[in-house]
């Protein structure tokens, strides 16, 4: 009995546990080790490319110089801004001086990969550092902020991001955080600052940094100036490259400028011609920051709230409405989670909400064929070094990617995937609905219970799908054995 009650009361408590910091550390480490994607691999080399072209005096042919591609990556055109790397590159001096100066590739190397992707996975660590800071700011209470860290370190959406495929999105959404973090200290400068390089980096944060400055200032051309001052960073880097060798190539040819065609698809045609949910989504979220009154004393106490809500509720109408890339599921962190630790009388119903769409999401995305859990991606991670072999992609040999094999083994899985899509959208839905700063929602049947096994699920949620894409990488008769 005494064993029984021990555990009962550490599973009520309402502390973050050592042994769930273990976990969720535990699940990041094994994703780590597993995967080398090309765009890691990509960016690695693109961030080391830097340090080349200073070492040979020719800074500005950086592109023309990364589209020669002479270290062999999968993506012959960086195509995105220099800022999208630069930190990374201060990061990778070593392992560029290494191969620079003795020869030794960082493509051949998965310890030099994994050294660089260190660099993604440190910067989370700041990020969380300052979530715990905003949370604290919005909330005033300790644990919640604690929580609000564990609750992003241990989401699907950082997992994937920076463990699994370790993309720079981390590096634009540190960014922003330490951009609202100074806004709701009233260090307004640096709140301008942070988002300058937070748009540099990446410009998805120019959304939501509408939205936020919407919130107070109310003047039309003020507010036309503000986004004029966070775009320079983002106008200086065009500038520079400007007429530069090869990179009006790599703009073009790049990610870049498919990601913004790709914003606002048509979902709906009307007599006046084809319509973009978000772009109606992006109208109704500035006009009601825009009519929100927060100048009063009530006002005031709630800016904080509505501040990290409205950016969480135009990242999830981007999210919704717009085709995207896996990884950036992680713009929803760590404002969703200082959303949802405010409202005590939700946490039961955010917990379930959360956990739902978070796997629906994984199922959807991995159903749908994205670039995630394929075989290859095991090629020059950490674990492949103990396999003692790489493997081929071939498209038509059978379990390239665990698409592949759930689609054969579970033949209804195809069949359902709307239902994934449908349970990931209500479950967005719902966690916004829920938790409106104001509190609109009043249910009969109070969600203030605390259901730790949601929390463990949702903390270990991507670990079937790593061991299935191991399974295969094992089973695969495409080996090559150096």
């Amino acid at each position: 009995m005494k064993v029984k009650e021990t555990f009962l009361s550490v599973y009520r408590s309402d502390k973050v546990l050592l042994a769930e910091w273990i976990l969720a550390i535990v699940t990041g480490l094994f994703v780590f080790v597993c995967s080398s994607t090309w765009d890691s691999q990509s960016l690695t080399i693109w961030s080391t490319n830097v340090w080349d072209c200073i070492a040979d005096g020719n800074f500005r042919g950086f592109y023309a110089y990364t589209a020669s591609n002479p270290y062999g990556v999968h993506h012959a055109h960086m195509g995105s801004e220099i800022m999208s790397v630069l930190p990374w590159s201060v990061w990778n001096l070593p392992i560029w001086a290494i191969q620079r100066f003795s020869g030794k590739m960082i493509m051949d190397s998965p310890l030099m990969l994994a050294y660089s992707k260190l660099f993604l996975v440190l910067v989370a660590v700041v990020m969380l550092v300052y979530a715990k800071k905003i949370a604290y700011a919005v909330t005033g209470d300790r644990n919640k902020s604690v929580w609000v860290m564990y609750l992003t370190a241990s989401s699907t959406y950082l997992y994937l991001s920076v463990c699994y495929s370790g993309q720079n999105d981390i590096l634009m959404i540190a960014s922003s955080v330490l951009a609202i973090h100074c806004l709701l200290k009233g260090k307004r400068r640096a709140f301008y600052a942070w988002s300058v390089l937070a748009i540099a980096i990446k410009p998805f944060f120019l959304l939501p940094f509408m939205a936020v400055v919407m919130l107070s200032e109310k003047n039309f051309l003020k507010l036309a100036g503000k986004a004029l001052l966070v775009s320079s960073g983002l106008i200086v880097q065009k500038l520079f490259f400007y007429g530069a060798p090869g990179y009006a190539e790599s703009m073009t040819s790049g990610p870049a400028k498919q990601m913004l065609r790709d914003m606002f698809p048509v979902n709906l045609t009307t007599s006046f011609g084809g319509i973009s949910f978000f772009a109606i989504a992006l109208v109704l979220i500035y006009f009601y920051c825009y009519t929100r009154r927060l100048d009063d004393s009530d006002g005031a106490a709630l800016l904080p709230k509505y501040t990290v809500y409205m950016i969480t509720v135009t990242y999830t109408a981007y999210l919704m409405f717009s085709p995207f890339s896996f990884y950036r599921l992680a713009t929803l962190t760590p404002f969703l989670y200082i959303v949802l630790v405010q409202n005590d009388e939700m946490r039961l119903y955010n917990a379930i909400f959360d956990t739902a769409m978070q796997f629906a999401m994984m199922m959807r995305l991995v159903l749908r064929g994205s670039k995630m859990f394929q075989v290859r991606f095991i090629n020059k991670s950490l674990v492949q070094r103990l396999f003692g072999y790489t493997v081929e992609y071939k498209s038509g040999s059978s379990y390239a990617n665990i698409d592949n094999y759930l689609g054969d083994k579970i033949e209804l899985l195809e069949k359902i995937q709307p239902m994934f899509a449908g349970v990931a959208v209500i479950g967005a839905i719902m966690l916004l609905a829920l938790n409106h700063p104001e509190k609109q929602v009043k249910l009969k049947v109070s969600g203030d219970k605390h259901v730790r096994i949601l929390i463990w699920a949702r903390a270990v949620l991507i670990i079937p799908f790593t061991l299935l894409s191991l399974f295969l990488f094992a089973k695969t008769v495409t080996k090559v054995f150096s």
